[in-house]
């Protein structure tokens, strides 16, 4: 059967139950003790399946709805009491504490309709062990006539009458009872005292109809377990109209939430206005009602998204904040971050991401700019670090390298005149140890220029200066393609530093046993492939890697690592081969 046949043949349940007790109390005059009047009957049960019929099928997928009109069905058992049989007697009775632990369900899981975390859980198991349990504990010694009631139907349930354990089996259930009531209130007062604005909107039907229900369910325990005369009584059954106040308030909130999507219209009129990012965030916010609501922005190049001011932002997951992701279904626009009480009207969050679609098109462009001035402000900075840093190097291996062995030789060269003076024979030996020295000077500078800008890379070119890399790491390296024709020599540079901070990279942290390189020269662009077999896990923030990206992005290119733990590291470069004055090449570390 079908949600909407489903629920149709439930409506005609509900009025068939109460045209039912409207049939009895005309049959019979008046209405057996136990039960209330016919227009609290109708009003109460009523309430509840209409209520729950028009929420279920709004929020199909909330079980709120469903578990409203259960209430409403589960009172009219209350009707079964006419039918004056023992069994019927316990079952009429059973639905009077079963509509109380379904009116405390609701307000326990209330707006979600299903218990989602572990105290929500035990309330509600809680709540239906005692209005059950309670119930049967309380018969198990009840004997109606010998409590004053003959004309009550025989208890199934008795095990053995005695006034006196009775009279504690009903006192015990009762007092768990009110307990469990006043747990369940404060929990909802304090719901409602730490909630943000749009989670009160949301617990609005519950806010004030919730504790005013359970206090008239600890009322009524507590009362009808001590006994109550009566007037108390008929005052206390015309009382039972406050629990119609939940699935009324509840219907006024959903005419909220549609009255609310109303606010779209104004949310257009509004963006049409908005010249900023800011301005266009401010007006979802405040249609929304939430105003913590964030809104962050896709960069395809950067697989990632940047707040309005163009900063990296990190989406949120878990918690009490909530993401939407807008966009056509292939690109990805925008992310609404939000406060999680707005899931419950999800329509509008996503209705007003498309409302808003076309002034957050233009608000991304503006957030891109000022990412990539920032960026540009970052690369700068970090240029200028790796500069002084590089110096600094310089000078540090010009003073503890080549400088002192210079001196070394110039104390060597004047011991061999002194020698030469007195006609001494120790002067090849100084001669040759200053040739070795000078020999091993010249070594140094050589490794410390090829450092700078190596020969084998201007001389040859990229090719032979790749290989000249390869031959020299520490871990195999397999060579699969290389540009054979010259490159302009700021294409050439970039890739050779490429090249040697990652293998660099994988001698230091990979672990690996062979790396792979390819880079092929077509249309127009340069294309980097290097990939490992070791742990993976690199972290494309490192200051390596960083600079790596400055230096390919100051060329207009793109590079990208790619990996994940235990299945190796890949980076991957796209370098523009321009040529002309402007290809010159970026020297640095």
């Amino acid at each position: 059967m079908r949600g909407g046949q489903l629920r149709l043949t439930v409506a005609l349940l509900a009025g068939t139950l109460g045209l039912a007790a409207l049939g009895l109390v005309a049959t019979h005059g008046e209405e057996p003790g136990f039960l209330l009047p016919i227009p609290v009957e109708l009003a109460v049960g009523w309430s509840f399946v209409g209520a729950g019929l028009v929420g279920w099928a709004r929020r199909p997928d909330n079980p709120t709805g469903l578990l409203m009109t259960l209430t409403g069905l589960v009172w009219f058992g209350r009707q079964l009491e006419w039918l004056d049989t023992p069994l019927a007697s316990h079952l009429s009775h059973v639905s009077v504490n079963l509509f109380l632990a379904l009116v405390a369900h609701q307000l326990v899981v209330f707006p979600n309709g299903a218990a989602r975390t572990r105290v929500e859980r035990m309330l509600v198991v809680a709540t239906y062990a005692v209005a059950l349990g309670g119930y049967a504990l309380s018969k198990l010694f009840y004997d109606p006539t010998a409590e004053g009631c003959a004309g009550c139907p025989h208890n199934l349930l008795l095990l053995f009458p005695n006034s006196g354990l009775n009279a504690i089996a009903n006192l015990v259930p009762s007092a768990v009872g009110i307990v469990l009531v006043v747990v369940i209130l404060a929990r909802l007062v304090r719901r409602w005292w730490t909630a943000s604005p749009p989670a009160r909107r949301v617990l609005a039907p519950v806010a004030w109809t919730g504790p005013a229900s359970l206090v008239l369910v600890a009322v009524t325990i507590g009362l009808y377990a001590v006994g109550v005369s009566a007037t108390l009584d008929r005052v206390l059954q015309w009382s039972t109209l406050v629990y119609t106040a939940i699935p009324l308030a509840f219907l006024a909130g959903l005419l909220r939430m549609r009255l609310h999507r109303g606010a779209l219209g104004g949310l257009v009129v509004e963006l049409s206005d908005a010249a900023t990012a800011t301005d266009v965030r401010g007006a979802l916010a405040r249609t929304l009602g939430d105003p913590s609501l964030e809104v962050a922005f896709w960069l395809p190049e950067r697989e990632g998204y940047i707040d309005l001011e163009g900063h990296p932002f990190g989406l949120p997951s878990g918690g009490d904040r909530a993401v939407t992701v807008l966009g056509d279904g292939q690109q990805r626009l925008a992310a609404l971050v939000y406060d999680r009480s707005l899931l419950d009207d999800s329509e509008l969050v996503r209705a007003a991401g498309a409302a808003a679609r076309m002034a957050l098109e233009n608000a991304r462009l503006q957030a891109e700019l000022r990412a990539q001035l920032e960026e540009v402000r970052a690369s700068r900075a970090r240029i200028v670090e790796a500069g002084d840093a590089e110096r600094r190097r310089l000078e540090r291996d010009l003073h503890d390298g080549a400088q002192q062995r210079l001196l070394g030789i110039r104390l060597a060269l004047r011991l061999a005149r002194g020698e030469l003076e007195k006609g001494g024979r120790a002067v090849d030996e100084l001669l040759t140890e200053a040739e070795s020295e000078l020999a091993q000077t010249l070594d140094e500078l050589r490794a410390l220029a090829r450092g700078i800008h190596p020969a084998v890379l201007t001389e040859e070119g990229l090719g032979p200066a790749v290989e000249t890399l390869a031959r020299r790491a520490s871990v195999p390296v397999q060579i699969d393609r290389l540009p054979v024709d010259r490159l302009p020599s700021a294409v050439e540079a970039a890739a050779y530093f490429v090249t040697a901070e990652a293998l660099a990279n994988v001698a230091k942290h990979a672990r690996a046993s062979g790396v792979r390189i390819s880079m092929r020269h077509a249309d127009g662009s340069l294309f980097i492939d290097i990939s490992d077999d070791g742990i993976g896990g690199a972290d494309s923030a490192g200051s390596g890697l960083i600079g790596l990206r400055d230096r390919v992005e100051a060329l207009n290119g793109r590079l990208r690592v790619e990996g994940s733990p235990g299945r190796g590291t890949r980076l991957r470069a796209e370098i523009p081969c321009r040529t002309g004055p402007d290809a010159r090449a970026v020297d640095g570390a």
